[in-house]
This record gives C-alpha cells, structure tokens and sequence, in this order.
C-alpha cells in the first residue's frame, strides 16, 4: 500500500466550477464594463468621432497590424515550446491560442485550466505545466516589472518626460523594486522559497476554497523548492531563448499599441514615442491581475487615462479610437485563433494519449494552480 508520499494519480481533478460564482463574476464584468465604456464615450470622448477616427485607418496598416498580431501569438507560444520538452511548436500554438480564448471569455484562472488539461491530454505531466507556467509567468512578470523604470530611461533620453510620465514612472519604479527584490531572495535561499511557497499555497488554498487534505502546506513548500531549482536547470537549457521570446512578445505588443495610435492620426508632436512606451509598461504593470476576462474594460480604461495624462492635448476621441483598435485586435484576435485551435484539439485525435501517473503532491499542486479540483488518492476528483 502506498504512503501518502508515494502514491500517485493519473487524473488531475475536474475543472471547479461554482455556477453561482461564475454567473457572478460574469455579471460583474459585464456591468464594470459597459459602465466604464459609457463613461468613456460619454464623458470622455464623442462615439462619431471615435468611429471617424478607426475608419481612417488604411488597409496597409490594418495589414500590417494583423501580421503582428500572428508574429505575436507565434513568439508567445515559442515559450511554451521551449519550456516543455517535446511538446513542439505547432501544439504549443494551439494549447496557448485556445487557453487564450478560454481566459478572454470565462471569468476566473480558466486559461490556466485549460492548458493543463490540453498538456495532460497528450501525456504530459502536471509538473511539465506548473514548471513551465510558473518559469515563463516569473519571467513576463519580471518584464512587466522591470520595464516601467526602463521606459523612464528611454523618454528621458528622447526627451519625452512631462510631470505625467514621471508620476507613472515613480509608481511602477516602486512596484518593480518590491517584485525583483522577492525574486532575488527565492533564487538565493532554499528556506525563503519554502516560506513563501508556503504562505503562497496558503493564499491560493484559501482564494480557491480547497479544504482537502491535498494539497497541503507541505506540498506548496515543496513545489516551491521545485520550481527554484526548475527555475535554475530551465535557465541554464533554454533560459536564453525564453526570456528573447518574453521579450520579443512585450515587444511586439508596444509595437502594435504605437502603431495604432498613429494610425488614427496622433502624430509624434501630440504622443512621442518616449510617453507610448510608458503609458504602455504602466498598463502592463497595473494589469499583472485582471479582475475581468482578458483585463477586458479595465485596460481600456487605464489607456486612455495613461495617454490622457501623458498627452492632455490629444484629442480624447481620437485617444479613444487607437486604444479601441489596439484592444480589439490583442483582445479579439486570440479569441478567433483560440477557437480554430480549441477545434484542432478537440477532433485532432492522433495527439491524444493516456496521462501518465504522477505523484499525488505534485497533481495537487498544479490542479489548484490551474483552479481544478485536487484528485484524490483513487484518481477520483
């Protein structure tokens, strides 16, 4: 008979879903964002001039933007690639488009979900996902962290810093310091990451309503030491090429969000380069959590707000319409794409395999992760 340490599992859990909690969130977000879009085009700008201002926009640059837009979702899916040995890049296009559709429509850590399940489908195991999830996670966070104060740097040297960048700038500075100071101390002390694995399994046991045996305190503590030590064999095989294509991705995305707002008509003399790139690393920053599917409202919000202060000048329907443009197609996009890949999955049989058996802890761990039920000893959910 197998002990509590050794005994293993080939299901990982159904996925958790509280129909009251799910219609709630749904609602929540829907109402958040319909509120923040009428105040918006009502008090911010005028919905004529917006739809004026995105039908301007030349068919080159439409083009041009759905390109990278597809250059995007190819780099994104090269992390998964890199960090999942013999998973491919053609079904890591397809796990990350269609989690992407999943997370964009369905309230709560539902890409999260989704992935797992697809990884599992095809015989990988819940540590492949959690290793891979939590390195490339820490690295786009650390971007996401580290790039505000470089944005700084960057409109100071174009000349581009106004009182309204360097509020954004000090804010995010502060954030970014707080997260590369907890990185820092996890890579350096196998005991601080057994703490903070701790307090962390703790939070999530408690934010996702588990009150099973696993995963315990234990379990966390010990995917935590996992994932430094994962973090350090990952890095040393293709740390290299994942935090390009980390970089690569936040990248291409500043790209698009400058590009559509020049292809509205803000030229360089109303929005510089230097203010686009910070409003852009403050938004990220702000966004790290999104209390709606796919930020969806929020972020449009904040990017208005951001290039409002940036640039008090711009004309506010114009503002408007390039974030609209730079939303739909991040937003939107990977919807479509997600659901050409989810079909894939689903009717690509020839990928399917059984889930291998894998130590109850880990399976634990990475259901709760991915907001999943933790299975028990049976391979019962």
């Amino acid at each position: 008979m197998n002990t509590p340490d050794d005994e293993t599992v080939t299901e990982v859990g159904r996925r958790r879903i509280h129909i009251p909690d799910t219609v709630a969130r749904g609602l929540l977000a829907l109402v958040l964002l319909g509120l923040i879009l009428w105040i918006l085009l009502s008090n911010v700008g005028n919905l004529e001039e917006v739809g004026e201002a995105l039908a301007g926009v030349s068919w080159e640059t439409g083009l041009l933007l759905i390109c990278l837009l597809l250059v995007l979702q190819v780099i994104t899916a090269s992390q998964l690639a890199f960090t999942v040995p013999g998973l491919g890049i053609v079904r890591s296009v397809v796990t990350v488009e269609s989690a992407a559709a999943v997370s964009n429509t369905i309230p709560g850590p539902s890409g999260t979900a989704t992935r797992l399940g697809i990884l599992r489908s095809w015989g990988f195991y819940t540590d492949d996902f959690a290793r891979s999830w939590l390195f490339t996670s820490s690295l786009t966070n650390l971007m996401v962290l580290v790039m505000p104060v470089v944005a700084t740097i960057v409109a100071a040297a174009l000349g581009d810093v106004t009182s309204g960048v360097v509020i954004l700038a000090v804010i995010g500075a502060v954030v970014s310091v707080t997260g590369i100071v907890l990185v820092w101390l996890m890579l350096r002390s196998e005991s601080f990451s057994r703490r903070l694995g701790t307090l962390a399994g703790r939070f999530m046991r408690w934010a996702r309503g588990v009150v099973s045996k696993r995963p315990s305190d234990q379990d966390f503590a010990e995917a935590a030491v996992r994932f430094r030590d994962g973090l350090r064999e990952t890095w040393r095989e293709n740390g290299g090429r994942v935090m390009l294509a980390v970089l690569a991705a936040y990248l291409v995305n500043a790209l698009m969000l400058g590009i559509s707002m020049r292809a509205v008509g803000l030229d360089i003399d109303v929005l510089p380069i230097g203010s686009v790139f910070v409003v852009y690393t403050f938004v990220r920053l702000l966004t790290i959590v999104n209390i709606t599917p796919g930020g969806v409202g929020v972020v449009e919000a904040l990017y208005v707000s951001g290039f409002l202060i940036v640039a008090p000048d711009a004309d506010q329907s114009v503002v408007i319409a390039g974030v609209f443009l730079y939303r739909g197609l991040t937003y939107a996009g990977p919807i479509l794409l997600g659901l050409c890949g989810l079909l894939i999955w689903k009717f690509r049989r020839s990928w399917r395999v059984a889930a291998p058996a894998e130590p109850l802890g880990h399976a634990a761990v990475g259901a709760v992760i991915a907001d999943r039920e933790p299975p028990s000893p049976d391979g019962r959910a």
